[in-house]
């Protein structure tokens, strides 16, 4: 992970030493919103029916959310972030055993404490590290039809991009995230699976400050 976020801060770091200083960052009152949509891969992984073992591999799909926060000042901010992902069941099991198709989907909760490098024109870069849960992980498994779900696991992530300023109360944002979960374990249809759920996408996004 940390050899993933290396190229993306030299990446940031450059693009704001290269910019010329602007206003301020957050807006009146501190508070934000904002809305994100994005493409992301969850990374194949251990996917152990009970008693066994097999690993499970996924296509990339679509992730969307939201999040509150609060600018404490140009530096730092808290933020709650509600974050849909989804991707698709390429095969579970050796040669398809378990499924050769099907999704794999979390919607996740976290709070996210967020530091701001120096404003550069317009241009602002971050990262982020959140801790929450997943509200609920499912996984629909094709030809069988079964749907195996979890509630309530630990969740991380680490996010990190640039902000580009539009207006004095618009922000347009383009980030990397990473979410990883642990202690998963899926049930349904009489079967119980202890599953790893990691996820890498790329969010762009629009910040209303308030």
């Amino acid at each position: 992970m940390h050899q993933q976020l290396l190229p993306l801060s030299l990446l940031l770091l450059t693009l704001a030493s290269s910019c010329a200083s602007s206003p301020t960052t957050r807006g009146p009152s501190g508070l934000y919103a904002r809305a994100n949509v994005g493409y992301g891969q969850t990374l194949d992984g251990a996917f152990d029916p009970e008693g066994g073992s097999a690993d499970g591999r996924y296509s990339a799909g679509f992730a969307s959310g939201a999040a509150i926060g609060y600018d404490f000042n140009e530096s730092w901010s808290v933020e709650a972030d509600w974050t849909w992902r989804r991707g698709e069941v390429d095969s579970i099991g050796a040669g398809g055993a378990l499924a050769t198709g099907g999704d794999y989907a979390s919607v996740a909760v976290t709070a996210n404490m967020i530091y701001s490098f120096e404003r550069r024109g317009p241009w602002r870069p971050y990262v982020g590290v959140g801790l929450g849960f997943i509200e609920e992980i499912d996984a629909d498994l094709e030809p069988s039809g079964a749907e195996v779900s979890d509630s309530g696991a630990f969740a991380y992530q680490f996010l990190g991009g640039i902000g580009h300023k539009t207006s004095e109360v618009l922000e347009i944002t383009l980030e990397g995230r990473y979410l990883g979960a642990s202690g998963v374990e899926l049930e349904g249809a009489g079967a119980t699976f202890d599953a790893e759920y990691d996820h890498f996408g790329a969010m762009l996004g629009l910040r209303w400050l308030f």
